[in-house]
């Protein structure tokens, strides 16, 4: 039960007491599947507190729609995840839980992931994707030089718009250089510039670290509206080399915040570290993740 014991405790130490209730509740909903696998998610200043776990067929699918009506995402939510999950066939289905801090109080967020490698095409088809959309897909795919892509995911909160996310992978593997390169035409597609550009090309590889490791390039988009942000997602990064990508006044907070991510799921480094590129910022916005070791 180590799965869901330290999703519960990463939730209990992140949100208020009196908040715990519902979100303490669908860990419990999702406990089995939290003991096979589980990630804690956690942001800078704990804004933001969650955790991630996977499943697969329609049974699975029914605790997804249990979880989506007590978080009042409404039904354009749930018939999102069916029509995806039915396109996919109930496979390799991944399912995220968020609750962010907000003046009003925290918001909930919902988020699935099909890790199933569609065509870029068949994807965009299959998502009714607007035009604006499909050709800043197609950019950013081809400037990554892939034809398929790794995750499709939709994303839930109250009365808004689901909000599509696409994940490319790319592998960092010595000494092709390619990867970088695709990534260097990902900043200028979205006209990344000055002190963040320069952040990236000294840290992405000191980032990857040595041998093979597969990373992930997302856009997203709400309606036709795409993001005009990027994130690059890299495996098995510790708390040191996360600090790096903030601006030195704040490297110490990092450290400490992403050392305690890691202490909550019980692992030496994160899983995946988040790393957010927004055009007319100095600096990424970044996010933790990290798996909880559970027993095969």
């Amino acid at each position: 039960m180590i799965g869901r014991t330290r999703t519960r405790g990463a939730l209990a130490e992140i949100l208020p007491a009196a908040d715990t209730a519902l979100p303490f509740g669908l860990v419990d909903l999702f406990g089995n599947d939290l003991d096979a696998y589980a990630e804690v998610i956690c942001a800078p200043g704990d804004q933001v507190a969650g955790f991630m776990t996977r499943g697969e067929g329609p049974e699975f699918g029914e605790r997804v729609r249990i979880a989506i009506g007590e978080l009042g995402l409404g039904q354009t939510a749930w018939e999102t995840y069916a029509r995806l999950a039915e396109w996919f066939e109930h496979k390799r289905i991944f399912f995220k839980l968020e609750w962010h801090r907000t003046p009003a109080g925290l918001e909930p967020l919902a988020a699935c992931y099909f890790r199933r490698r569609p065509q870029v095409a068949e994807a965009l088809a299959r998502l009714a994707a607007p035009a604006s959309v499909g050709a800043r897909v197609r950019e950013l795919a081809g400037a990554l030089d892939k034809a398929s892509i790794h995750f499709v995911s939709a994303a839930f909160r109250p009365e808004r718009a689901p909000h599509h996310k696409l994940y490319f992978s790319q592998l960092h593997a010595p000494p092709d250089c390619a990867p970088a390169a695709h990534v260097e035409r990902v900043l200028e597609l979205f006209g990344i510039t000055g002190a963040a550009r320069d952040r990236w090309r000294e840290l992405h590889e000191p980032t990857l670290g040595i041998g093979e490791h597969t990373f992930f390039v997302s856009t997203s988009y709400t309606g036709d509206q795409v993001s005009p942000s990027f994130k690059i997602d890299y495996p098995e990064v510790s708390p040191a080399r996360a600090a790096a990508w903030r601006p030195v006044a704040e490297r110490a907070q990092v450290m400490r915040e992403a050392q305690v991510a890691c202490t909550r799921a019980g692992v030496p480094v994160l899983s995946y570290l988040g790393v957010r590129f927004q055009p007319g910022a100095d600096a990424p916005a970044l996010k933790y993740y990290a798996d909880v070791p559970v027993a095969p």
